[in-house]
């Protein structure tokens, strides 16, 4: 079962640069892929979420809490097992699944929560 792709945008201040990060995520038949893309800023960042899907049966499943360190511009991906995901196997229904990112941080912090110096 492949389940829609979602696409997050999170901007958060980092101490010394502003710092934009883009978290995608899309199913697979293996689990669940994710992609972090630093779109503005080239200082490290490391960026933490859940990731929760709602089935047509109002079942949820749910990846451990994912984490990934981007730089330079740059992106990287990180994975998850299918085996990982709560609640896959009753997951079900006639309608597409809705997808989401929950408890989104970078560095540690809320996106927007800390000011520049």
């Amino acid at each position: 079962m492949r389940f829609a792709a979602a696409l997050f945008l999170v901007a958060a201040c980092s101490i010394v640069e502003p710092v934009k990060v883009d978290v995608t995520c899309e199913t697979t038949k293996e689990g669940l892929d994710c992609t972090v893309r630093q779109a503005a800023g080239k200082a490290e960042a490391e960026a933490c979420w859940d990731f929760i899907i709602t089935c047509a049966n109002n079942a949820v499943v749910k990846s451990p809490h994912m984490c990934q360190k981007v730089k330079n511009g740059g992106s990287a991906k990180t994975s998850v097992t299918r085996d990982k995901l709560t609640n896959i196997e009753n997951c079900g229904g006639d309608k597409p699944p809705t997808a989401k990112v929950e408890n989104l941080t970078i560095d540690g912090k809320q996106p927007g929560s800390v000011t520049p110096h």
